[in-house]
């Protein structure tokens, strides 16, 4: 083909061979994508070319915007390698090329406020105009009221403008074009004219008020011009969703993530360093210690004098035991308690077990199931005293003094008290366990472990902190605030740490050890080729003191320092250490921040996973630090357990039990040993202390080489993604009663062959054959003890190969789940080869279902598998499955209730319940797959008793990790 007259980019060729992502990622995004391609890739996974390849097969003139000259070079140099000549790659906003690379801030809007506020003014004054007024007039009227009364005229800006934000994308160009710079606009009519129709955005999370109003206003004006322009986003992180704004600008722009290459692809591949998520738990020091169980029991003592008052037992019976006409008094307690669980079944249980705690002697406690009445957590008081007091004191205008007596009790623990329930505030528990000492402590703890290890000499770390200093005043003030400061000051003068020759780098600080300080000094205005001073001090740290040379250069020249091992230990913050900091030789992090976002997490890994020239092996080790309440104190907290949970949700690993599966969640971190160990603690049960925890867990510490290998880099993988449900096999809880489903089944058959051989006897004797009342009794037993014997057999049979086989069974239960939904419609077409369960090789009770196929498909499987086997609460069908293997007879089902009482109901998945019709098929599936079951529909009262059987039942989901993904 011709370069000259082909279409743009049609004639540009890779010649290398391109990496299993890559070749799937251009598989499975067809070309003329009628939509955005958003693509979400680590760093080191190739985004560069990937992009090009995109666009390049769409054979149309493409503009790449990136973030930095350094980032925009990277673009050109690749696309020159593509190209067939260089002419036809251009980084001059002056000479459009087939291709162009420019920055986002070239096209970037000007003024340091919001562009919002600007279109906001314009908006106002088209209402304004709209209503009336001239133009002029209206313009006028609002340059005065800024003036006049800036409060209100700020506020009708910022209402207008959120407006404006939640939707701009949506805006038409013009409206746009008023808020750029005519420098922007007159750009952006050239790049139109001359036929851009592919924007390729790189590091796309950036795209947020500014620069996405920008990139809305170009996509607005290519269509504009006759054309759908294709948007190609590439990103290894994605905006944080906390502005809720913010991210739905990105998203408008962008939509879902497409495609996302996980980063063991890119690992497997040999491009970034393995590594190994750790965490340390800790628990508080004494004094802060102290501190919370003071907390803990003036908070538990208010909350049970307001909850112990006639009053308050008086609304706790009332929401345990609802009145209604219908009732009679024979059962009319128990019907009453069915009433209330299946009204609100979690209010009901908080109120159960609030009970128990006020008034353990009450008479409803005994008729309240005991799997229900489980430990009285702090949320379970805060739920109870919340509704109490919105029920019977705000109401009640004599109960004024104690509405604010409780209100203003809770304010002193970080909680609001208002109409609308109450609202977690800065909590001092919280902020306690977040900002511990002893986390500071647990970073010391951890470099000694690392340097202990066989690749000791090797350690490069960084600790990351929030700030430099925090600035909160709730919860416990120790002698110094907590933040990289106080952290360097621990590290710094420790034996072992402090021959790392730590340094202390924020935007504000460069510190060192007073033993280090000329040293490190000479070394640093060698490599900026300026002056660096020690500033006079005492005590065991001195400043450093650089003038002239601005931050991106010290922390460069700090990063050579580590890279030589100069410098071993870097303490800083994640403003400064995350996004855009890349030091190769850093193969240890200490994570001490509160972040948990996708892309807070991330970034802050990505740091240690560079492959570092001078350690072809490294392996990088990410630790979390965790401070838990002890057992011993009463006081339940979510923050920290939650926050880790949060953070390896977002993230891929080896699985800790050492089995070679890369799983997401906290399965790449704790093995399932530690998890048990961690629940335990979590559920106050004193065999179990933190310290046992954090043993167990450094019994368990692979060292970095067999990590490596358990990574298999170089060896083949499939790059797919199946969701995990996990559930437990327990003897209390049995999924499938064969044992008395056996019995009845032989008692049956027994009574069936006993009448059969009998009659057919009989009918001989009747016939004139001469059989004696003896043999013909013999022969009737006879035959039925032989049929009973074939049905205890196959029963027998029945349960040797569940025994021996116990996942099919689960596997079974997935597939006609997966069938229902696929009849439904609410999936496509199933692959059942790809639904697959299997016991857990660290724990046989554990069962571990795994369902692959496409990725949306396979999570609206997994939410309905785990619904079925999850505690029953408020469902509308129950599908009793305990009597597999029996004909459907009623006199089977009753005998073998009495022969080993006892039920196995499971609820029908939401999704499946919601019409009758797909819960018949369920059924169907389910008797096809397994065995005999019977579907409940619960309606009307006389099936309450059903499902309080049905919630008494121990839960069959595996408490540490119910959900998760695993890769490859």
């Amino acid at each position: 083909m011709d370069p000259v007259t082909a279409a743009p980019l049609s004639t540009w060729r890779f010649a290398g061979i391109l990496r299993t992502y890559q070749a799937e990622v251009l598989e499975r995004l067809a070309p003329g994508a009628a939509g955005p391609l958003h693509i979400l890739a680590p760093p080191g996974s190739g985004k560069t070319l990937l992009g090009l390849l995109l666009a390049a097969r769409e054979s149309h003139r493409t503009l790449v915007l990136s973030p930095t000259v350094t980032i925009r070079q990277q673009w050109v140099r690749t696309a020159e390698e593509l190209a067939p000549g260089a002419a036809a790659v251009s980084d001059d906003s002056a000479r459009i090329g087939d291709l162009t690379a420019l920055t986002y801030q070239l096209l970037s809007v000007t003024g340091d406020g919001s562009p919002f506020d600007d279109l906001a003014r314009s908006v106002w004054v088209e209402e304004l105009t709209a209503g009336g007024r001239a133009e002029a007039d209206a313009a006028t009227w609002l340059a005065e009221l800024a003036i006049d009364n800036p409060g209100r005229y700020r506020a009708g800006i910022r209402t207008r403008s959120r407006r404006l934000r939640s939707h701009f994308a949506r805006r038409r160009p013009a409206e746009l074009a008023r808020v750029l710079h005519p420098n922007a606009v007159a750009l952006i009519d050239r790049l139109v004219a001359a036929g851009v129709r592919t924007v390729v955005l790189d590091e796309c999370h950036h795209l947020l008020d500014h620069w996405a109003l920008v990139v809305a206003y170009l996509a607005g004006r290519i269509r504009e011009s006759g054309v759908e322009p294709l948007l190609i986003g590439l990103t290894a992180t994605l905006p944080s969703p906390d502005d809720e704004t913010e991210f739905e600008n990105y998203s408008q722009l962008l939509g879902e993530v497409d495609y996302e290459v996980p980063t063991p692809a890119v690992v497997k591949e040999g491009h970034l360093a393995p590594y190994r998520d750790h965490v340390m738990f800790t628990e508080p020091t004494p004094a802060e210690a102290g501190f919370i169980r003071r907390h803990e029991a003036l908070l538990h003592d208010m909350i049970t004098r307001v909850l112990s008052t006639p009053d308050a037992v008086s609304y706790l019976e009332q929401q345990l035991q609802p009145a209604d006409a219908s009732d009679d008094d024979d059962g009319a307690l128990l019907t009453r308690l069915d009433r209330a669980f299946s009204a609100d079944f979690a209010l009901t249980r908080s109120c159960a077990v609030v009970l128990r705690e006020v008034a353990p002697r009450h008479p409803l406690i005994d008729a309240i199931p005991p799997v229900l009445l489980e430990r009285c957590i702090t949320d379970d008081l805060l739920t109870v005293l919340s509704r109490f007091a919105q029920a019977r004191l705000l109401s009640d205008p004599a109960a004024e003094r104690q509405w604010e007596y409780v209100r203003r009790s809770l304010a002193d623990f970080g909680y609001a008290l208002t109409d609308r329930g109450i609202r977690r505030g800065r909590n001092p528990v919280e902020s306690t366990l977040a900002f511990s000492a002893a986390k500071d402590h647990a970073a010391v703890e951890i470099l000694r472990r690392e340097l202990d290890g066989p690749d000791g000499d090797r350690i490069r770390a960084v600790v990351v902190t929030d700030f430099v200093e925090h600035g909160n005043n709730r919860g416990l003030a120790g002698d110094a605030p907590a933040g990289a400061l106080r952290t360097f000051d621990l590290l710094s003068v420790d034996d072992v740490t402090a021959g790392l020759r730590p340094v202390l780098l924020t935007a504000q600080h460069l510190r060192v050890r007073a033993e280090d300080a000329v040293d490190l000094a000479d070394a640093l205005a060698e490599l900026l080729g300026e002056p660096v001073d020690v500033a006079e001090g005492t005590g065991p740290a001195r400043d450093l003191e650089v003038r002239g040379v601005g931050s991106g250069r010290i922390v460069g020249a700090v990063s050579e320092l580590i890279r030589r091992g100069d410098v071993r230990l870097l303490v800083g913050t994640r403003g400064l250490l995350g996004e855009g900091w890349d030091c190769p030789a850093v193969n240890t992090l200490i994570d001490l921040t509160t972040v948990a976002t996708s892309s807070g997490t991330q970034q802050l890994r990505g740091r240690t996973l560079r492959l570092d020239p001078d350690w072809p092996e490294k392996v990088a080790h990410n630790w979390s630090v965790v401070c838990l309440i002890p057992s011993d104190v009463d006081l339940d907290d979510s923050s920290e357990p939650g926050r880790l949970r949060r953070r390896h949700s977002h993230l891929w690993g080896l699985s800790a039990d050492g089995d070679g599966r890369i799983v997401s969640g906290l399965g790449h971190a704790l093995p399932t040993a530690a998890f048990d160990a961690w629940e335990r603690v979590l559920d106050k049960d004193a065999s179990t202390s933190i310290g046992d925890l954090d043993a167990l867990l450094r019994e368990r510490w692979p060292t970095r080489s067999s990590t490596r290998t358990e990574w298999r880099i170089g060896d083949r993988y499939e790059p797919r993604e199946r969701q995990v449900v996990a559930v437990r096999r327990t003897s209390r809880a049995p999924l499938l009663r064969t044992a008395q489903a056996a019995g009845a089944g032989a008692v049956g058959a027994f009574v069936a062959g006993t009448v059969g051989v009998g009659g057919l006897v009989g009918v001989l004797i009747a016939s004139g054959a001469d059989v004696a009342p003896l043999l013909w009794t013999a022969l009737a037993l006879g035959g039925g003890t032989v049929a009973a014997t074939v049905s205890a057999l196959r029963m027998l049979a029945r349960l040797l190969r569940d025994r021996r086989r116990p996942a099919e069974i689960y596997r079974a239960a997935a597939i006609a789940v997966a069938r229902t939904l696929h009849d439904a419609e609410r999936i496509g077409r199933v692959d059942e080869s790809a639904i697959v369960a299997r016991p857990d090789a660290a724990d046989p009770t554990r069962i571990r279902i795994e369902l692959g196929g496409s990725a949306p498909d396979a999570r609206v499987i997994a939410d309905a598998v785990e619904e079925l086997f999850a505690p029953v609460r408020t469902p509308r069908f129950l599908l009793r499955i305990d009597s597999a293997g029996l004909p459907r007879l009623r006199p089977l089902e009753r005998l073998a209730d009495r022969l080993s009482p006892g039920r196995t109901l499971l609820a029908v998945p939401r999704l499946i319940a919601r019409r009758r019709g797909d819960a018949e098929r369920f059924r169907e599936h389910w008797q096809a797959l397994i065995g005999t079951c019977t579907l409940h529909e619960l309606a009307g009262m006389q099936v309450l008793a059903l499902l309080r059987v049905a919630r008494s039942a121990d839960d069959r989901l595996d408490a540490a990790e119910p959900r998760a993904r695993v890769w490859g």
